[in-house]
């Protein structure tokens, strides 16, 4: 990534150090006309700043631009008429450590305005709400938030970091769960127990590009990630757009998530394991040729049957796949889950399942009317050392499993699928359709959360323009 920092004179910098030190709080802005131009793109001009961030120059329209240098410690307010910079890995709260009680965290809010423009400063940036306290992003369709890499466009995989939410919420690992690359600790804490309502925040309307910068050898940043994040968290209407690593990642928790766009990410579109037990309705996945699997999905790779057991509900998704990506879908290692109303169209291959170890037999992976049409509807691996690819045992189960293997006829600019099985006779509850498959128990549909729906896929046949998608994703990327 092009980097756009300005070099100032050492004595300058101490001047300026001064001048914050001595303004008891108020914007600092100091004017280098003759300067050169700097991170925000602009002539001499240092922006005006709260306190507690670096002035950067202006950018070239005269939109003050300000570098976060320092984790957040007490509740503030992105606005919108600055361009923010996030220089480094920052945290807002403390809950990002091994913790006895939840009173021990910070109960901090980082709130963001509709229409903010957060950009990482450098490449190892990012942005994480540890446990205890909260985001409150919630953008707007004409003025959504924008999270990307510090240069102009959206088109730069690895530029940046990512956008990292924790939360108490349970984790099949147990308590304070270290989390992987480093990004520390999440889930329940000691003494307190799981809490499975915890919230996070808000992030609505929230665009997320250019991410998965590589914190660790082999280890990039997913553009989402959701670390035992709770189900009273509020996430809708989000795009993750060429990320490096997933689109978006579940490590347990009950999130629930609506109206979801992943567009041209490098490895997996959706990620989940550990325990995500959550619900996500009206997702949109494009792959390309560079992409990985549309949904990678595991339970506990140290112990298969760990419990909780990842089991989500996927409601209304539409994986528009592409010839040389990995699988529409890979479910593996002791998973369970529902998939109901979905189309997987294109690619080279639809299901791939491994490690199966009696969910489908017991009726904990399910998938309940689908629209295959791929090259090849199952990946055809000898799964079981008999010949026998186990994503067989879904398509050929029809007691709880309704797959179609026709075209869609989806609409390349609407994602609306229009074939003879894209339209059901009636909207359907998806949590009777769960207690009616298996056991009741096993369940995690919230219909509180998601609505019955007579359709196949993420966009209604019967809608009009403008589509839920349009108006706040990204421009060109569906």
């Amino acid at each position: 990534m092009q980097q756009q920092k300005l070099v100032s004179a050492i004595a300058l910098m101490g001047s300026m150090a001064a001048l914050t030190a001595c303004n008891n709080g108020d914007d600092v802005n100091v004017d280098l006309s003759s300067g050169s131009g700097g991170g925000g793109g602009g002539g001499g001009t240092v922006s005006t700043c709260p306190a507690w961030t670096t002035p950067e120059p202006q950018t070239s329209d005269g939109t003050n631009v300000c570098a976060i240098e320092e984790d957040i410690e007490q509740d503030r307010t992105l606005t919108s008429d600055i361009r923010w910079l996030l220089d480094g890995k920052i945290e807002v709260g403390n809950g990002n450590s091994s913790l006895d009680n939840e009173a021990d965290a910070d109960n901090l809010t980082l709130t963001i305005e509709p229409g903010t423009d957060i950009r990482g400063g450098r490449a190892d940036s990012w942005l994480i709400i540890t446990r205890g306290s909260q985001i409150n992003a919630a953008g707007t369709e004409d003025n959504p938030i924008t999270f990307s890499s510090e240069d102009d466009g959206f088109q730069g995989a690895g530029e940046w970091g990512g956008l990292v939410l924790q939360g108490f919420a349970q984790a099949n690992p147990g308590n304070n769960v270290d989390a992987e690359a480093g990004l520390g600790i999440y889930g329940p804490t000691t003494n307190d127990g799981v809490s499975n309502d915890d919230n996070s925040g808000t992030v609505q309307y929230v665009r997320i590009a250019e991410g998965g910068f590589e914190v660790a050898p082999g280890e990039e940043l997913n553009g989402f990630t959701l670390f035992g994040v709770g189900n009273e968290t509020t996430i809708d209407h989000i795009q993750v757009h060429d990320n490096q690593d997933d689109g978006i990642e579940f490590f347990g928790g009950t999130a629930q998530v609506s109206h979801l766009v992943l567009t041209d990410n490098l490895d997996d579109s959706i990620d989940f394991d550990l325990g995500w037990q959550g619900n996500i309705q009206y997702a949109i996945v494009k792959k390309n040729s560079e992409s990985d699997r549309g949904i990678e999905s595991d339970n506990n790779g140290s112990g298969f049957d760990s419990t909780p057991r990842t089991r989500p509900t996927i409601a209304n998704l539409t994986i528009k796949g592409a010839t040389g990506a990995g699988a529409n879908a890979l479910h593996r290692e002791g998973m369970g889950g529902f998939i109901h109303n979905a189309v997987y169209d294109a690619g080279d291959v639809c299901i791939d399942v491994d490690d199966q170890n009696n969910e489908i037999n017991n009726d904990e992976l399910i998938y309940d009317e689908v629209i295959f049409n791929c090259a090849a509807n199952t990946a055809g691996d000898d799964d079981d050392d008999n010949g026998n690819e186990f994503a067989d045992l879904i398509v050929n189960n029809n007691g709880s499993n309704t797959i179609y293997a026709e075209d869609p006829m989806l609409d390349e600019d609407t994602y609306q699928a229009s074939s003879a099985n894209a339209t059901l006779s009636s909207a359907k509850n998806f949590r009777t359709v769960q207690e009616n498959a298996g056991d009741p128990a096993d369940a995690t549909a919230d219909m509180n959360f998601l609505e019955e729906t007579d359709y196949l896929g993420a966009v209604d046949p019967d809608a009009s323009s403008p589509f839920w998608f349009e108006g706040w994703t990204l421009e060109n990327t569906l």
